[in-house]
């Protein structure tokens, strides 16, 4: 079977519902909306990068310091108006599509998929705009057809397969399955008489055994990767960094703080909580008309941001090919630790 090539287009490309127009670029369907792809084309295979080298007076050679990853650039060529585009309607139709499909400021998706691979996407907009000279009608005399001449960009320049999920999840009593000991039992006691004192008080202050267990993910992916986390609350939980690494405590989460997303790279936010003030990743996701009164709330009944609680961080990412066994810990008993493994490849195939 051959290797399929596919593009979807920016939302809103395939109806007004915001969802994305399919294009079969190259493959058994190549051509069926009326735009295939050429056989020349750069840019799917390797990352790009520079070799940071500095040299010296009285050196022999150089010195490597980093290497520095690129952004990523796919130029390819069209041709518009094959298959069933036999009018100039028709071909004015499939052309009108192609170009709603693309946009300087949102993303598609190019797709390819092998055998021996599978499907592997990229995010990409285009880098400019098509340069080509062609004839004044593409129409003309019934030829409607026009080639072009494209150049998309990718500025995250890997390729990514289905995140990987698994979860862990402390069972019932806080403990994660460790036996019980005299010291657990008199915690529990303390615990009771606090909640006699003060009935509500174990809804505030999370269970005070800490349950442990691992999860066990894939990274099928040729990259090192940073796992992302969604931790229950309340609570506070411990998360493994890297392999064989340290416990990473994260901060006490009380009921109003929710769910919260740990992104363990260390160029990205690392927590971000379902109800924090001000929340663009998870309002992105899911919009809510409760988003007014999030955003207007007085936040000082509410204390500090998880995020401002935090004070840690993560330094060692995953291995590639490999099953990741992260250790995660969680105070309360029912509190869940979700691990999302991006799979990332340097290549569209191979």
């Amino acid at each position: 079977m051959e290797t399929q090539i596919v593009y979807m287009g920016i939302p809103g490309s395939g109806g007004p519902d915001g969802k994305r127009a399919l294009w079969h670029l190259h493959g058994p369907n190549g051509g069926a909306q009326g735009v295939e792809l050429q056989p020349q084309l750069a840019g799917l295979m390797h990352v790009p990068f520079n070799q940071l080298i500095t040299e010296g007076p009285y050196q022999v050679g150089g010195t490597h310091e980093r290497v520095d990853y690129r952004k990523r650039e796919i130029s390819f060529k069209v041709s518009v108006g094959l298959g069933e585009v036999d009018t100039a309607f028709r071909y004015r139709m499939v052309e009108q599509r192609w170009w709603a499909s693309w946009s300087a400021k949102e993303d598609g998706y190019f797709g390819v998929f092998t055998r021996t691979h599978g499907w592997r996407f990229i995010k990409v907009r285009l880098l400019e705009e098509p340069k080509d000279a062609f004839v004044l009608d593409p129409t003309a005399f019934g030829n409607n057809f026009a080639d072009y001449n494209m150049n998309a960009v990718a500025v995250d320049p890997y390729w990514r397969k289905r995140i990987e999920i698994d979860q862990w999840a402390n069972d019932g009593e806080g403990d994660g399955g460790i036996p019980s000991t005299p010291w657990d039992q008199l915690e529990e006691l303390i615990e009771d008489i606090a909640e006699g004192l003060f009935p509500g008080i174990s809804d505030l202050i999370p269970g005070w055994h800490i349950g442990e267990g691992n999860i066990a993910v894939p990274n099928r992916g040729d990259q090192p990767v940073w796992p992302k986390f969604l931790v229950s609350g309340p609570g506070r939980a411990w998360i493994q960094d890297g392999p064989g690494g340290r416990m990473v405590p994260l901060p006490l989460l009380s009921p109003s703080d929710g769910e919260v997303l740990v992104d363990t790279d260390p160029t990205a936010r690392t927590l971000t909580a379902t109800k924090d003030p001000v929340d663009p990743l998870f309002y992105r996701i899911a919009r809510n008309s409760q988003f007014l009164d999030f955003f207007l709330h007085d936040i000082t009944d509410q204390g500090l941001p998880v995020w401002r609680r935090f004070n840690d961080r993560f330094t060692t990412p995953w291995p590639a090919k490999s099953t990741l066994r992260i250790k995660v810990r969680h105070s309360q008993g029912g509190g869940k630790v979700v691990a999302l493994v991006p799979q990332k490849f340097d290549k569209a195939y191979s």
